[in-house]
Parts: C-alpha cells; structure tokens; sequence
C-alpha cells in the first residue's frame, strides 16, 4: 500500500470514530460542560464565547441548535482531518505516524469525551487555515488580514484563540525573512495592538454584569425537554470572578503529581516535533534565515514562548497540550516547506530491523499513555493508554 493511501485510510478511520463521537455527542445531556458552552449567546448581550450560540440562535428557525452545532462540531473535526492531510504532504511517513496516532493529537477526543465539541474544534480549523495561507505563500497583504479575521472570529468563539495567536506571529516573520525590517516590524507592531486590543477588550467584557438567565431562558421552545438554568455547566461559569476562576490552576502547582504528571505528558506530546526537527534540522535553518537580524529572532521567540501565559488562565491543562501540538506540528511542516528544507531528509532504512523497531516505537508511544483534559489537583493526569483499556474490557469479559 502507498504512504498515500495509508495515510487516508488513517485519517479515514479516524474520521468515522469523529462522526461517531459526534452521534454520541447528540445524544449527551445538555447539562453536560461541553452543550451549555455551545449554548452561550448573545441574548444577555455582547458575551465573550457567544458567537457559536448565536449562529445556532439564527439557524434555529430552520433546523433544531442540537442537530446543527452537532453537524458544525462533525464538520470541524472532519475539516481538521483534511487540512492536516494537505498540509503534512512532506512529512515523511513515521513522523506523521507518531502525530496523527499520538494521544495528544486528534485521537485526544477519543481519550476525552469531555474535550469533544468543545470549541477548540473551531478555534484549530482556523488556525489550520491561517497556516494554510501562509503555505500557500498567499500575498502577504491578503493573507495577513486574512489572518487578522480568522483570529478574531475565533477570539469571538473562545478567547483561546487569542493566547496562540502569537504563533502565527512568529511564523510570519520568520517565513517572511526577505521582506524588509519595515514590513515585518509593521507586522510585529499591528498583531501586538490587535492582541493587547482584543485581550483589554474581552477582559472587560468579563467584568461586566450578564443576566445569565437570558441566555438559559432564550433556548426555551427550540429544544425539547429543555431545563437549563444560569448555572448549568460553562453558563454558571460565565459569572463567577477571576480569581475563582483561578483556583483550580492554583491548585495544580501546589500538587507535584498533579502538576509533574502533565509536565511529563507536555514532553511525551512534543515527541514528533522533536523527530521532525532532528529530521529537517528546523531550528538550524531559522537562525541562518535571520542570521545578522537577532532583533526579529528575538522577537519571534518572544512571541512563541507567550504563549505559555495561558497556562495560567486555564485549568484545562491537557486541552492546552493538544492545542500546542496542533499548533506546533504544522508550523514546523509550513516553515519545511516555505524553506526548502524537503531534500533535507535522510532517507529511512529500509531494512527488516528498522521497520519493526519504528513498529514497536510507534505502539509504545501512541497505545500506552494518555493525557486526562482536566484534573483536580492532587490527582494523577498521566494515564494507561489504549493497550491498558483493551486489557481492562477483556478482564471484564471474562469476569462477567
């Protein structure tokens, strides 16, 4: 079989355990976290987190919020699948093995049915497209307003999208080297007054006050059996302070398991990155490109470490380790591409002890751990992957 047709039967099978997840997103309580944060709207005002709730409010009129934020939710997923297929064309086969099969990557849902639907479904498909453009080396006046629009449609569905933000950043001015000191400072200057802008603006919106039972009460009639309240699930969370908002990452660095257990599962999940960047030496040729140009290095850097801040903002540790990684892989893949780094590849051997030592690699990594999106602290979030939840279901056939 061809790395092609490997590679779509892969993305394939991992399309169909979406859509099933999908289907058993439709049928979930809508108490649960993941529906009452599709649910927000707009009906209590201008609300962070609301854009999604209120293209599904605008729909409604035509088909049921449920079935159609479940259909976007599929879509996202499905989107996702095909940008990453287009985009990871140069990635010689173990690497992309290692990442699409990883437990931090698209099979994280599949460990954490609480992370699906949530709105990092939307927020990596534009993030996806924003890479796409730059791929594509889309004229720099047209993409990066492009850019600028994505992002603030995802900052509209979850205020995520603005602390990877400075991904793009960096990127761009590491791809867009051989324009002048002007263009990439003016780059630099407008993605920093669009996120300082954005960031200020969202945090006011979060000091406000919301009649939360507008939105609760606006669904009424359009879904059957409905009995939200201004506190089921994300909706209560929309209302309490910041520094109850806080705790629970207080909480994780105060435990060592905790906080160690997610630092392990950081390092496992950069796996493949570190095996691309060994591959095509990825750093190597960034600090040629901007070599006598340590001003737009350090700034690049500046940029990317960053994003680290929202740590510190969000207690859903492992959700922010999957969206890394879905940031990360395919910056490394568009800067291959946009450099010319392709020859750079050794080539594998071929030889019988090779194949099976990546096969035994590539079982270890991707079936004996995975990474829980969120625990309490003093809980462990390193876990058994897949080959201990098959070890499980069969103790329990032969118990029963």
């Amino acid at each position: 079989m061809s790395g092609t047709k490997r590679r779509i039967l892969i993305l394939g099978a991992i399309g169909l355990l979406m859509i099933y997840y999908g289907l058993k997103l439709y049928r979930a309580p809508l108490e649960s976290y993941t529906w009452t944060e599709l649910l927000i709207n707009y009906a209590a005002g201008f609300i962070r987190r609301g854009l999604v709730g209120r293209v599904a409010y605008y729909f409604s009129q035509f088909v049921s919020p449920v079935f159609f934020l479940t259909l976007t939710v599929i879509l996202g997923y499905l989107i996702q699948l095909i940008l990453f297929f287009v985009q990871t064309r140069s990635v010689p086969d173990r690497e992309w093995l290692l990442f699409a099969l990883s437990p931090t990557g698209f099979l994280f849902t599949a460990y954490n049915f609480d992370a699906y639907g949530r709105k990092d479904v939307y927020l990596v498909v534009l993030f996806l497209l924003a890479y796409e453009l730059i791929r594509r080396r889309v004229k720099l006046r047209i993409a990066f307003p492009l850019i600028l629009v994505l992002y603030e449609i995802g900052a509209l569905i979850h205020e995520y999208a603005l602390f990877y933000f400075p991904f793009v950043l960096a990127l761009l001015l590491v791809t867009e080297s051989g324009r002048s000191r002007r263009s990439r400072a003016l780059i630099a200057v407008v993605g920093i007054v669009f996120l300082i802008g954005n960031l200020v603006w969202l945090f006011g919106l979060s000091n406000q006050y919301f009649d939360l039972d507008r939105i609760a009460s606006s669904w009424e009639g359009l879904i059957p059996n409905y009995e939200l309240t201004a506190q089921s699930g994300a909706m209560g969370w929309l209302g309490i302070p910041l520094k109850d908002g806080l705790q629970p990452v207080f909480d994780k660095l105060t435990f060592p398991q905790t906080f160690f257990s997610y630092l392990t599962a950081a390092a496992l999940s950069l796996v493949p990155m570190a095996l691309l960047e060994r591959r095509f030496g990825i750093a190597r040729a960034v600090r040629a490109r901007l070599q006598g140009e340590p001003p737009f290095g350090w700034l690049a850097g500046a940029f990317a470490l960053s994003t680290a801040a929202i740590s510190f903002f969000s207690s859903d540790w492992g959700r922010l380790i999957y969206l890394y990684g879905m940031n990360l892989f395919p910056i490394g893949t568009v800067t291959i591409e946009r450099f010319g780094l392709t020859d750079r590849a050794a080539a594998e051997p071929d030889d019988g002890y090779s194949r099976l030592s990546f096969a035994l690699l590539l079982i270890l990594f991707t079936s004996t751990w995975m990474v829980k999106m969120y625990v309490d602290g003093g809980h462990i979030a390193l876990q058994g992957g897949a080959i201990y939840r098959l070890m499980d279901w069969i103790e329990r056939i032969q118990a029963g």
